[in-house]
């Protein structure tokens, strides 16, 4: 089961606190979406809405081309996953995942083969006999995806499913998520803090701020070509360049950089650490000194400042190979895609 999710409109204030503003997304059917912010940036509030846990001060949410907005969470064609999976301590793994069917009145022997169907999906058909004890935190997860899935939403709402997993453990249930999503073909809403997972699992990202979206689109389109600055921090590290644009030209502290897209007047231009590298070609930065540099595995990330603008430190991130020194000089450029451009006034 899967639908189109279509919300318009939605405003939603906790007393004097607006908590979500002027809300309008269209999900297509069987699309994977993260909702991606800071703490306190909405998205739990708008997850809430489309489960009809909260109801909107206003606007309207339709699933299936249904208005769903006055409806209970128990009458809509949503499930939702919760980061505390909830399991049944005293029920076996086959019980838990049936609980929902069996609460909608569903025989034994039919909730019995669904649920075995769904642990079957998520590795965990030779455990439906255990008890939730007997299981790690991932098996965990697992357990609880099958439950949300049994029943046959036509959307699954998940809040921060994997945030209680370590970082290996999460990756690779990112990857599962997303497998077991294409393969039942259902809608996933899923919210996160976390930029890598919204990247990985996402066909779109949300990004949340301050109760509004700041942008939405794929994974790749809002990492290097973000609609606002705050989208651009927040996927990720960025070094912010003051700058003027003029005569569809950006003027900055290292040259200058063709722009037709910027109005005249004051610019910050951003920089992704990884755009920057050793050598010459592209959008010069000139020689900079090293202040600090430390190793993370897939590059070494270091801070340098740009004779240019004495003044400025940039994060650069630079192959693993060799770690440069405190106080050693590179001459440095950065690749034209990923520099983006945005007027002051954001910053």
């Amino acid at each position: 089961m899967t639908a189109p999710v279509h919300l318009d409109g939605i405003n939603h204030w906790f007393g004097d606190f607006q908590a979500l503003t002027d809300i309008s997304l269209d999900i297509a059917a069987g699309e994977y979406i993260t909702l991606l912010g800071p703490s306190g940036c909405g998205k739990t509030t708008l997850l809430s809405v489309l489960g009809g846990f909260v109801e909107p001060s206003q606007g309207t949410v339709r699933i299936a081309g249904q208005d769903v907005t006055r409806l209970a969470p128990a009458k809509r064609p949503t499930t939702t996953m919760f980061q505390d999976y909830a399991l049944f301590p005293h029920m076996s793994l086959r019980d838990n995942v049936a609980f929902g069917l069996r609460m909608g009145g569903m025989g034994r022997a039919k909730r019995h083969a669904r649920a075995l169907e769904m642990l079957a999906l998520v590795g965990l058909e030779k455990d439906a006999a255990k008890r939730p004890h007997a299981l790690s935190g991932g098996q965990r997860q697992r357990v609880a995806l099958a439950r949300a899935l049994a029943v046959e939403p036509d959307v699954l709402l998940l809040d921060e499913p994997l945030g209680a997993l370590d970082l290996k453990l999460r990756r690779s249930m990112q990857d599962e998520l997303k497998a077991i999503q294409r393969q039942v073909g259902t809608t996933f809403v899923h919210v996160t803090h976390d930029q890598e997972e919204a990247m990985a699992i996402a066909d779109r990202i949300v990004v949340m701020n301050a109760g509004r979206i700041e942008d939405a689109g794929p994974p790749a389109r809002v990492y290097r070509d973000p609609a606002t600055l705050f989208a651009a921090a927040f996927m990720g590290e960025m070094n912010r360049i003051p700058g003027v644009n003029e005569n569809e030209t950006t003027r900055t502290a290292f040259g200058k950089i063709h722009n037709p897209r910027m109005p005249e007047g004051k610019v910050t231009l951003c920089l992704r650490p990884e755009a920057i590298r050793i050598g010459k070609g592209g959008f010069s930065l000139g020689r900079a000194t090293v202040q600090d540099a430390a190793f993370f595995g897939t590059h070494v990330r270091a801070h340098v400042t740009p004779e240019a603008a004495p003044d400025m430190r940039l994060v650069v991130h630079l192959p693993p190979g060799s770690i440069p020194e405190p106080d050693d000089v590179l001459d440095l450029c950065a690749d034209h895609d990923g520099l983006t451009v945005f007027p002051a006034e954001e910053a």
